[in-house]
């Protein structure tokens, strides 16, 4: 049985961009496992692109119909044997060392059960840009919760029993972010940590997902968070369109504030009773709640924020807000 299964759906990708990506697998240092490579009902050119190497860890799947990413993905999870999972797209790179590092501080750390790496992102006009992303667990588990999506795909590697024991798999409703989904998943049955190394480059080009379907993804992470954030709290929102809007920055229209007030009052409430720290939530809160009053460039807008109950139930201070009305508001 091998220490760690490898996974990668592949639909259609680029040749040189899915022979790189594959060769980045077979290349690593640590050899010890399992390469699952399942074609999501592609051209014919991805099966002869795989049979091309004759590496005995290789394991190839090809299925009968498109079932999409979060399908192909579900599928190789059941096929995966290793103590831990391994995901890679198609179209990314792994460094020589990513598997032998992680498997390494996995084997130190058994309290982590998802770890991600640092990511340079290359190709079009993101050249040489990177992951900015929290590293520790709890700094980490809030960014998922109110801010949105921590971990590039192909740098991430968890333990395979916790998936196993929580019956943890890609949902299909979150596609085009149904990673996402799977880590907003984990919150509460392990914990994360991101190795503040580059082990893994992320692909960006006009005809991968994060362009394409941009849109789509925005609004599937939407639905993901408000999801987790209700589990979390043990509470169901009442208005969840609102939520929403404030969740995407969007500015407040008149009587927004007087929706939003209850929803996260009880949100904040909620999360006192289980022990999260109320300044903590509300430091979370009032991030988000200042890209309202950013996005809000009306005085009559910035006037109305001013004296909103929101600012006393997430603790905006009069300085911030006469500051804020000066600077954005106009005619």
């Amino acid at each position: 049985m091998p220490e760690i299964s490898v996974i990668m759906p592949v639909y259609n990708t680029n040749e040189d961009y899915f022979r790189e990506a594959i060769e980045s697998v077979l290349g690593q240092s640590f050899r010890d496992f399992e390469f699952i490579i399942v074609d999501d009902c592609s051209k014919k050119y991805i099966e002869d692109i795989v049979l091309s190497y004759s590496d005995e860890r290789i394991c190839y799947y090809r299925l009968a119909e498109n079932s999409g990413a979060a399908a192909a993905r579900n599928f190789a999870l059941s096929k995966a044997s290793g103590k831990y999972v391994a995901f890679m797209d198609s179209d990314d790179v792994s460094l020589p060392e990513r598997l032998e590092k992680q498997y390494a501080f996995f084997r130190t750390h058994p309290e982590i059960g998802c770890l991600g790496t640092k990511v340079e992102i290359f190709g079009g006009q993101k050249e040489n840009m990177f992951f900015p992303k929290p590293v520790k667990h709890q700094e980490i588990e809030e960014y998922l919760l109110f801010f949105g999506c921590v971990f590039c795909q192909s740098s991430v590697m968890v333990r395979k029993e916790i998936l196993d024991k929580n019956n943890i798999v890609y949902k299909t409703e979150y596609v085009p972010a149904e990673d996402y989904g799977l880590w907003l998943d984990l919150i509460g049955k392990t914990k994360f940590e991101v190795l503040p190394e580059i082990l893994v480059k992320y692909r960006f080009y006009a005809e991968n997902i994060s362009n394409v379907q941009n849109k789509k993804q925005r609004e599937k992470c939407l639905a993901a968070q408000i999801s987790a954030l209700e589990k979390y709290c043990g509470v169901c929102f009442g208005d969840k369109e609102i939520l929403a809007s404030f969740f995407r920055g969007d500015s407040l229209a008149e009587g927004d504030d007087l929706r939003l007030y209850p929803v996260l009052r009880d949100m904040i409430e909620a999360l006192d009773k289980k022990g999260v720290l109320r300044e903590s939530v509300c430091r979370l809160l009032r991030k988000r709640f200042k890209k309202f009053y950013y996005h809000t460039r009306s005085l009559s807008g910035q006037w109305g924020l001013l004296r909103s109950p929101l600012n006393g139930l997430l603790r905006v201070s009069l300085a911030w807000r006469v500051f804020c009305l000066i600077t954005r508001g106009v005619f």
